[in-house]
């Protein structure tokens, strides 16, 4: 008999999550920035919007608990660049919510050290 509620238990597990979904998908990002005259501000928009609200998340936080550190001159187009290679390489991160795709590219590329300092590179 106990077997048998074990294996009710085991079977009721609920499998892991997907990934998160949100309303514009890594891959809509992706199409959105691909190099036309028409849509490449709506891309950056997107991706600046998105970097600014990281930003004011972990402003929050004690400068220890940092994890995205921007380098001195960065544009938001080198940070586009990064990102979309980044989302680029990697296919699992497509249907995903851009913006976590992003926070994921951000904090890969732009680390901070202990100091709470940018990453030196």
């Amino acid at each position: 008999m106990n077997w048998l509620l074990l294996l009710s238990l085991a079977t009721a597990i609920p499998s892991p999550p997907p990934g998160v979904q949100g309303f514009v998908s890594a891959e809509d990002l992706m199409i959105l920035c691909e190099p036309q005259d028409d849509s490449s501000a709506l891309c950056l928009g997107y991706l600046v919007g998105a970097l600014d609200q990281l930003l004011a998340r972990q402003a929050r936080r004690p400068a220890a608990r940092h994890t995205l550190c921007l380098p001195k001159g960065l544009t938001a187009e080198m940070m586009r660049d990064n990102v979309m290679d980044r989302v680029a390489r990697d296919p699992r991160r497509r249907p995903q919510a851009a913006a976590e795709a992003i926070r994921q590219a951000v904090e890969a590329e732009y680390p901070c050290r202990a100091s709470g300092a940018p990453d030196a590179r």
